[in-house]
């Protein structure tokens, strides 16, 4: 008895044994057949299936526009920030300092874990920056260059690279051109997180960001990195911000002299 191929008798699939032996041949013919195999695929698949990527990275890019609009809008800032360094999935070590800004390009950070009152002036833009290693010698003074690797954090962040509108430039750069996958939104009580695909900016290697912002002020709150295996690389930690409090621009000079350093003068006795 014959074998049916379950198809036409008129469309002959020859010596083939199968249909894709038969569309494997190389005919224009075939070809033709199998580009309108490949639209009636693409049309059989559900609208949100196809934009649900340009939805998920332009969603990602609404969200860094809008902390990069309040960061704009920032005439000064201070916070506490607590850098938490990962080695193998362990936590190795921890930075804790102070950071302040100042309109246009002034920064002032103040160390607490690990160099106990260290201070680093820095103006944006410029190649060096000044090392106050004690509060109560301001005269003491180093300069050193931006790249200088003994003044990295352990993630390998230079001293230019260490405010937030640098970090956010970067990341929008990548979102806009990394593969974004899902970025998981979730949000409530004034605050709201998603991942983000990047490349590390030290190493070049593709890693995550899982973002959380404070949207009462559309401020970061916490930045946390990891590999592209879920292990945690950086966590990084804002607290007790304060947005646009009184700093004058002398606060931003390496030779300024606090307050309390100054020795209080004896009353002249009558």
């Amino acid at each position: 008895m014959e074998r049916s191929t379950g198809l036409n008798k008129n469309f002959n699939l020859g010596p083939h044994n199968s249909l894709m032996e038969w569309v494997c041949g190389g005919t224009a013919t075939k070809v033709l057949f199998c580009v309108i195999l490949a639209l009636s695929f693409s049309v059989l698949l559900p609208p949100e299936s196809q934009a649900q990527p340009s939805l998920d990275r332009e969603r990602i890019l609404e969200a860094i526009r809008r902390i990069e609009d309040a960061y704009r809008e920032l005439q000064s800032y201070e916070c506490e920030i607590e850098g938490i360094y990962f080695h193998s999935g362990r936590e190795s070590e921890r930075y804790d300092y102070r950071f302040y800004f100042r309109k246009p390009n002034l920064f002032r950070i103040e160390f607490r874990r690990p160099y106990a009152e260290l201070t680093i002036f820095y103006t944006q833009g410029e190649r060096e920056f000044v090392a106050r290693p004690f509060s109560m010698f301001p005269s003491i003074q180093f300069r050193f260059s931006v790249n200088n690797p003994l003044f990295t954090t352990p993630s390998g962040q230079r001293v230019n690279q260490m405010q937030l509108f640098y970090f956010l430039e970067f990341l929008r750069q990548n979102a806009g051109t990394l593969p974004q996958g899902n970025p998981d939104f979730k949000s409530g009580d004034g605050g709201l997180s998603f991942w983000v695909t990047s490349n590390d900016y030290a190493t070049g290697a593709t890693v995550r960001y899982r973002m959380h912002i404070d949207t009462r002020v559309w401020l970061p709150d916490r930045i946390e990195r990891y590999d592209m295996a879920g292990t945690p690389l950086e966590f990084t930690l804002f607290r007790n911000f304060s947005i646009n409090p009184t700093l004058d621009e002398a606060f931003f000079d390496s030779g300024y002299k606090e307050p309390s350093s100054t020795p209080p003068v004896e009353p002249v006795r009558p």
